[in-house]
């Protein structure tokens, strides 16, 4: 029984990702539910109201951000700069190809629940990334002067905002060329040492 909940559950999220898709980040709980072969009140149970359940798809969509941030998507036994390099690729990518990422950072963007959720995650990733700048600093490739939760907070800041504008754009710009922008950014901004 578990096992065909979860399967409901699934599909709802799945028939909510397509529904927003195909709408410009609107939609309704009977479209929904008609979508996934669902009732309404399955969907009312699963999610609690229709804010639960986009909330539910767009954490959903930052999970992968944050293992790439957090997990073990980027090896830690790389050297750091080019685990670094590696983990702006992949979020380049990750933006990229996912086709929720233009609606959570464009129309959805305003809406609070979507907000509440971003907020959570990134509040997660900066943690993570600060240890990670300290870390840097102890091997002596970042300048000791830099404060770790500033930085961190800055680079993640001008990385997302960079590559929520590079998804709105048409035609997107190339991932090599963004990536190799922002990594000049930041190797500026964290005062690499060679």
């Amino acid at each position: 029984m578990a096992d065909r909940k979860t399967g409901s559950a699934e599909r709802l999220l799945q028939a909510a990702k397509e529904e927003l898709l195909a709408n410009d980040g609107y939609m309704e709980m009977s479209a929904v539910a008609k979508r996934a072969g669902a009732s309404v009140g399955l969907a009312y149970h699963h999610f609690g109201s229709k804010t639960g359940l986009i909330a539910a798809v767009v954490d959903q969509f930052y999970t992968p951000i944050r293992e790439i941030a957090l997990g073990s998507a980027i090896p830690l036994a790389m050297d750091w700069r080019e685990r670094e390099r590696a983990r702006t690729a992949a979020l380049i990518q990750y933006f990229y190809q996912e086709p929720l990422a233009p609606l959570i950072a464009g129309r959805l963007a305003r809406e609070p629940e979507v907000l509440d959720i971003e907020r959570a995650h990134m509040e997660a990733v900066l943690e993570a990334g600060a240890r990670n700048i300290a870390q840097g600093q102890k091997l002596g490739i970042l300048s000791p002067d830099l404060d770790p939760v500033i930085t961190v907070a800055m680079l993640m800041g001008g990385l997302r905002q960079v590559i929520d504008a590079a998804i709105q754009s048409d035609p997107l710009p190339d991932p090599d060329r963004l990536c190799r922008q922002l990594w000049r950014l930041s190797d500026g901004a964290l005062q690499l040492s060679d």
